[in-house]
């Protein structure tokens, strides 16, 4: 069982727990990906009964004593980290230790990338198991992480509801699985979560605050936005962490309004498929080194974020940023959040026209 693409993982976890384990289970791409794959299956191997432990490359002497002396009743599995400083173990001599005592032994690690020359790939290829990962992470877990989450609840959800999932708590695997349970408890006999469960359930970080600000501000006013800053502060994040936030935000917008005057098909794209073909090549074109750091992130957010960019000019960002300094130093001279900042909404809504119509769910069908 040499190769297991992304997708087949579940069929690496069933074959597992048949019994067909391998010597070496490599994990070959994304690091962020790679690390909760490898962990994944170190835990459920862990949960089949079988001797377990993890060696840091500090320990890598004690590492090859285990390689080389396997346990002696049933299998022992090695998790190994920051294994691509112990690539020198890897020679011959080691990898044929390994395969003597395979049906002892299993070690999980993950590497970035791995010459196919090296032994270790020849060996993993031939006579273990190699599974290659995407290098983009937010579409692995649209594709299958969610789905396989929502799975073992015994639940579907809405393709929009996951991506505003992504936007609220961002890509982390360990938030997600939190807040994915949050919502199959809130949701009950339901058998999909829809959007409206999530922006009810879904608690997120301070670097959020934006996303739901901006959202409420643009689809309901500024009274709408005001109830979610009261919200936030009950929270505990404090006045100055959301001005940040908001500050971030308008930046991308900014930038964001300079790529729309530079291209401005991209307004007019409402399909959120069809954007992201245009956006990948637009993105690379105008930053072919290094995108900013503030256009980082899913790209649901960014078509989001277009929409809400295209109502305002270049024009309109000075005043912004300098109404945003205002606030900062109101802040920091005491004067009531909730007051300076409604004042804020009040200036942009009569800077955005609002729409006719609520916005259309940009995105059918279910995970």
């Amino acid at each position: 069982m040499p190769i297991f693409k992304r997708q087949h993982f579940e069929r690496l976890l069933k074959l597992a727990q048949e019994g067909r384990i391998a010597p070496i289970y490599l994990f070959l791409g994304n690091p962020k990906i790679a690390e909760e794959l490898s962990l994944r299956l170190f835990n459920f191997l862990k949960k089949q009964g079988h001797h377990t432990e993890k060696v840091k490359i500090a320990e890598i002497d004690q590492l090859k004593e285990k390689v080389f002396s396997p346990f002696l009743f049933g299998r022992k599995v090695v998790y190994l980290e920051e294994a691509a400083k112990a690539l020198s173990l890897f020679d011959q001599e080691t990898l044929s230790k390994i395969e003597e005592n395979k049906s002892r032994l299993s070690l999980i690690f993950f590497l970035e990338s791995l010459e196919e020359k090296h032994p270790l790939y020849k060996y993993a290829l031939e006579r273990a198991v190699i599974i290659p990962l995407p290098r983009k992470k937010a579409k692995d877990l649209l594709s299958y992480e969610i789905p396989e989450l929502l799975a073992s609840f015994g639940k579907k959800m809405e393709r929009q509801a996951a991506e505003a999932l992504l936007l609220l708590v961002g890509e982390d695997l360990n938030l997600l699985t939190k807040e994915l349970e949050k919502l199959a408890l809130y949701t009950g006999e339901k058998p999909i979560i829809t959007v409206a469960d999530v922006k009810e359930v879904v608690s997120p970080p301070p670097e959020q605050a934006s996303y739901l600000l901006s959202q409420a501000l643009f689809q309901s006013g500024p009274e709408a936005a005001l109830k979610i800053l009261k919200n936030l502060i009950v929270q505990g994040i404090h006045p100055l962490v959301i001005l940040a936030t908001l500050v971030n935000f308008f930046k991308k917008l900014y930038l964001l309004r300079e790529v729309l005057n530079t291209y401005p098909d991209l307004a007019s794209i409402k399909k959120y498929q069809l954007f992201q073909e245009r956006y990948k090549k637009i993105f690379k074109e105008l930053f072919p080194d290094k995108e900013p750091k503030e256009l980082k992130g899913h790209p649901y957010g960014i078509f989001v974020a277009l929409k809400q960019a295209k109502v305002f000019s270049l024009e309109d960002f000075p005043f912004i940023f300098a109404e945003l300094a205002k606030i900062d130093m109101a802040l920091k001279t005491g004067s009531p959040p909730e007051e300076i900042f409604y004042s804020f909404f009040l200036k942009i809504q009569h800077k955005v026209k609002p729409p006719k119509n609520k916005a259309k769910a940009v995105s059918q069908g279910s995970l």
